[in-house]
């Protein structure tokens, strides 16, 4: 239990120092603006974490129904690989915010209730193990966190 327990603590510190950048400031215009047509967007890549993190660990690890938190937040679904991003509504940044909260809320719960480190799940044919599933989300949020941030000073650095 205590491996389930730091596992959680990593992930509360990747979101803390990636938020704590990201400041309180941020406007709506800030959280929907792409560099180019059908990319990133903060809103939408503070949704997709949110989404990954209930996906790989309230569905996969722990059984829950799928939530299409993407779909639900933004209208229409986001895909990664292709590069299409849709443009967010304009909500404010405590929307999103109180949307990790909920999402990470969730997952303490869920995980926190698993009794054993060497917890299995099954995607497909395919086996996790809880350490991958873990390692996975955490990893994956410290990319788009830090996104979130390089779009954030993209836009308050350009040239007027």
């Amino acid at each position: 239990m205590e491996e389930i327990k730091n596992w959680l603590q990593q992930l509360d510190q990747a979101t803390h120092e990636w938020l704590g950048e990201l400041g309180d400031e941020v406007t709506e215009t800030e959280l929907t603006w792409q560099a180019f047509p059908d990319g990133h967007s903060i809103g939408s890549v503070l949704t997709h974490i949110a989404e990954v993190e209930a996906y790989w660990l309230h569905h996969i690890a722990c059984g829950e129904p799928y939530q299409d938190i993407e779909g639900d937040v933004l209208n229409a679904e986001i895909d990664q690989f292709g590069i299409k991003w849709p443009t967010p509504p304009p909500h404010p940044l405590s929307v999103y915010k109180a949307l990790l909260t909920t999402t990470r809320e969730k997952t303490k719960r869920l995980i926190g209730a698993l009794d054993s480190p060497q917890h299995t799940a099954m995607r497909g044919e395919r086996e996790f193990t809880l350490s991958w599933l873990m390692t996975h989300v955490i990893v994956h949020e410290a990319y788009h966190g830090g996104q979130a941030i390089l779009l954030l000073l993209q836009q308050r650095k350009r040239p007027a």
